[in-house]
């Protein structure tokens, strides 16, 4: 019989340039790529293999029989293995893990070696082929154990794509398709026509699919950085694992990386980031660099002290340095974390979550700073997404709550206004502070309803409790950040007043100078719009972060609120005491009003009338206290006045 080998031939040549674009562009040794190497290896070889088998039958009467069986039992041998590698590199792209139970692996493996086993004895048994008397080459009955092997590695290829149909991609689920209509093809076309070899052929496109879609470079780039992405940094950190081998992790978070499209451009960015990954890639030497979002990257280190030293020292060092662009020079800062495992994680899924709680609970720390990876971080994170879930109950549940705060008049000897300030109570988590709800709710968007809420409750009790009637001129209504960013905040504000039919004059809004900085042409024009019809404004916190005077005289502010921190640092310090007084001074020659928080003694009230405060607000007079305790508390007070 003469055989066709050219097909067999492409085989090889489609094989081998597969071969070279794999180790020219691998960028990550992992489960898959190295079940994609034995896969190609075996498809290269079967091929080479076959053409070696049938030239050897084309000789049959010039060669030894042993060396006719030798050369078709390493043929089939080797082509054996293209199911099983096939069904291998299926199973790596949708299972990053290789823990399976002992009868798994043994269900795993058995049918391979029982096809190897099979073309082993068969110069003993004729199974799979043999030779007549006239050294002609003839199939066995046994071969259809090869047939049901592939049988069985290509129905495995099908269950796991349905196992995993939601983890399965649309990619994943082509490949295996075109796999299997590809073998149909090619044993259809093997059996009817036995002279044309295009097993082979039908093997080597199969794995440059595999190849293509699978395991190509690009799913584990990123593209904007050039460096390694979070699919690869998840499959080589479980490649680590696996072999129970101890490493360490860097976290790095880029401060201000994520406003660099705002004030660049996109284009601009991107040249930025590319300079800035050469010179991490310059830091951090041989050590793998992955880019797990916009502003956080990972760098997976060896186990030793020296090693981490260093790269930590070389980041700082790219970091301190500003990167050019053009003219100008843009500075970028960092955060860093160190994590070892296995001694601060035992997975992947802890590696992942515990790196972003701590990365995240430092967000606010110093540019520069390093700390070690804190399970109490993720603790802390744990509690946050439980006070969010909460939280998205909590208004419907009545969870949320409003309490007032009095304030105390010199001038007049009475309470003549009022903070308002919103609380949250849950049964499962009992009373949950301010200080830790509201920043959940200002990062997870839920403060806007929060603010709404508040807004809506405070009308309504100034409405239903007619509180002018009883002194108290208007009532303070805090916004946040995020509040301060909407453009239409002056129109939902007038809209839940006007559904009270209540006198805009009876609330005043207490802005931090942090929300004016972050929102100030918006949150000069919404200020601008209320104040026009009687609704006036307090900077809340004077005294903390900036207190910078400009925006005492940018901004229309009818009152400024003394923070406690300041109020209290004056009553032991003299230039603290000094610097209060003089601000004192300076607020009121502005024609403001002057609020002093925090005022807990005696002594503490007297200075502070002394030195011309119009306000006080604290503990002295009254902690904040339920709006039915409030209206107690102000009745007395106004029958008294």
């Amino acid at each position: 019989m003469h055989y066709i080998i050219e097909y067999e031939i492409a085989a090889i040549i489609l094989s081998l340039a597969v071969l070279f674009s794999f180790f020219r562009k691998k960028i990550i040794s992992n489960r898959l790529t190295n079940s994609f190497l034995l896969l190609i290896l075996v498809v290269l070889f079967s091929a080479i293999l076959d053409i070696v088998a049938v030239e050897a039958i084309s000789y049959v009467d010039k060669l030894p029989l042993w060396v006719l069986y030798l050369t078709n039992i390493l043929y089939y041998g080797t082509f054996n293995f293209f199911p099983f590698a096939f069904y291998k590199c299926i199973r790596c792209s949708l299972i990053d893990d290789d823990t399976r139970s002992k009868f798994k692996k043994l269900r795993y493996y058995f049918p391979i070696c029982l096809a190897q086993f099979t073309v082993l004895i068969t110069p003993f048994t004729k199974s799979v082929f043999y030779f007549d008397e006239n050294l002609v080459f003839h199939r066995g009955g046994g071969f259809i154990v090869l047939y049901v092997v592939a049988a069985i590695y290509f129905g495995s290829c099908f269950y796991k794509i349905i196992l995993y149909k939601k983890e399965s991609s649309l990619s994943q689920r082509i490949t295996v398709y075109f796999y299997t209509v590809a073998c149909i093809i090619g044993v259809v076309i093997q059996t009817t026509v036995p002279s044309l070899l295009v097993n082979g052929f039908v093997a080597s496109v199969s794995a440059m699919i595999v190849f293509l879609v699978l395991v190509s470079p690009t799913n584990y780039l990123d593209k904007e950085m050039n460096i390694l992405n979070r699919e690869a940094f998840m499959s080589v950190t479980n490649q680590y694992i696996y072999r129970a081998a101890p490493f360490r992790i860097i976290g790095l978070h880029i401060i201000g990386i994520r406003f660099l499209n705002e004030t660049l451009g996109l284009e601009n960015k991107s040249k930025i980031l590319k300079q800035l990954s050469i010179l991490l890639k310059s830091a951090c030497g041989r050590n793998q660099i992955f880019r797990i979002s916009e502003s956080r990257l990972m760098i997976i280190i060896p186990n030793d002290d020296l090693v981490q030293e260093k790269t930590i020292r070389n980041l700082h060092t790219v970091f301190s340095d500003s990167i050019l662009m053009g003219d100008f020079k843009i500075s970028l800062t960092e955060h860093i974390a160190v994590l070892k495992y296995p001694e601060d994680a035992q997975s992947y899924a802890e590696i992942d979550e515990l790196m972003r709680a701590t990365l995240h609970s430092v967000v606010d720390a110093e540019p520069g700073t390093i700390v070690r990876t804190d399970k109490n971080a993720l603790i802390k994170k744990e509690r946050e997404l439980k006070i969010l879930q909460v939280m998205k109950q909590a208004v419907r549940r009545g969870d949320f709550y409003v309490v007032y705060q009095p304030i105390y008049s010199f001038e007049q000897g009475r309470f003549t206004t009022a903070e308002a300030l919103v609380r949250l109570e849950n049964d499962e988590l009992g009373e949950v502070s301010p200080e830790e709800f509201i920043p959940v709710a200002e990062h997870n968007g839920m403060i806007l309803q929060i603010g709404e809420f508040v807004f809506e409750t405070v009308c309504r009790f100034i409405l239903h409790n007619k509180i002018w009637e009883k002194g108290i001129e208007y009532i303070h209504v805090n916004l946040s950040v995020i509040q301060c960013m909407q453009k239409d905040l002056a129109d939902q504000l007038f809209k839940i007043m006007d559904l009270y039919n209540l006198d805009y004059r009876y609330v005043n809004l207490e802005v931090t100078e942090s929300a004016a900085i972050a929102s100030s042409e918006v949150l000069m024009n919404n200020m601008n719009r209320l104040i026009e019809r009687n609704m006036n404004f307090s900077l809340d916190d004077f005294g903390t972060g900036f207190s910078n005077t400009v925006t005492l005289i940018k901004y229309p502010f009818h009152t400024i609120k003394l923070d406690k921190s300041m109020v209290w640092e004056a009553m032991h310090n003299e230039k603290a005491e000094t610097v209060l007084r003089n601000t004192i001074e300076m607020v009121k020659l502005l024609d403001m009003e002057i609020v002093a928080e925090g005022a807990e003694t005696p002594e503490q009230v007297e200075k502070l009338k002394q030195m011309g405060a119009d306000f006080v607000q604290g503990f002295y007079y009254s902690k904040p206290i339920s709006r039915d305790d409030f209206i107690t508390l102000i009745t007395e007070d106004s029958r008294r006045w």
